[in-house]
């Protein structure tokens, strides 16, 4: 049986940011996930204000910021055709040193703080798994799955779950989570695109049972799109 203070289960943003924060704080963590990469699709987009005043104490905020786009306009179409333009410039003004909207996708946030923890020594243990575990007063013994198949029991005092809407943690733990499914069918697609609705501005089509929104990416020419299309026209791009 191996000893660590703390093990953290799933290295998405939320186990890589608790990973960092405890690192700084002089708290030695195992982060393991069982995946044998991290994401490579921008997925999650927005990057809240609040967000960026917590990297400010990290003093990562103004990578994360040099990353992504800052959002000037919402733009939204109809029939083809832009038909109302909303200001995003002045959006939590005086509110806020980040008083603006940015789009950095979740595959370089993840790639971001994955950096940061590689220098203070921390790495993801992939291929990790958590199979079960059990907790008492005296704190948690959990049994991971390595990548070689073969078991290992963990003695933490505390283990965190950050292995998002499938957690294992949550599931071992008896704990719920009340959810559905749309019927629909919903697309997401990082594409190489051209045409009006790819500058560095958010596009959205929201027409009747139809929608179409469109992000900037930092790489050139690259969008991330999203979209329920049954015969509607949305923003106009060449992909």
């Amino acid at each position: 049986m191996s000893e660590t203070p703390v093990l953290i289960v799933g290295a998405g943003p939320t186990g890589l940011v608790l990973a960092l924060w405890l690192t700084r704080c002089g708290v030695a963590v195992r982060l393991i996930d069982k995946t044998v990469e991290a994401g490579t699709t921008s997925r999650a987009l927005a990057v809240q204000a609040r967000t960026l005043e917590f990297y400010r104490q990290l003093g990562i905020d103004q990578e994360v910021v040099a990353g992504g786009v800052k959002i000037s306009n919402l733009n939204l179409w109809v029939r083809g055709r832009i038909a109302a333009r909303v200001s995003l410039e002045d959006i939590g003004q005086g509110l806020s040193p980040f008083s603006f909207v940015l789009v950095f996708p979740q595959d370089a946030h993840e790639r971001l703080l994955i950096k940061h923890l590689v220098e203070l020594g921390v790495r993801v243990e992939r291929q990790t798994e958590l199979l079960d575990f059990r907790s008492d007063e005296k704190g948690v013994e959990a049994r991971l799955k390595l990548p070689n198949g073969s078991q290992e029991i963990v003695a933490t005092p505390f283990l965190f779950g950050c292995d998002g809407a499938s957690s294992s943690v949550r599931e071992i733990s008896g704990i719920g989570f009340p959810r559905g499914t749309y019927s629909g069918r919903f697309y997401v697609a990082d594409v190489e695109a051209r045409g009006p609705a790819t500058d560095d501005q958010l596009h959205a089509d929201l027409e009747g049972a139809d929608f179409a929104l469109v992000f900037p990416l930092k790489e050139k020419r690259t969008h991330s799109t999203r979209w329920s299309n049954r015969g509607g026209e949305g923003p106009s791009a060449d992909v």
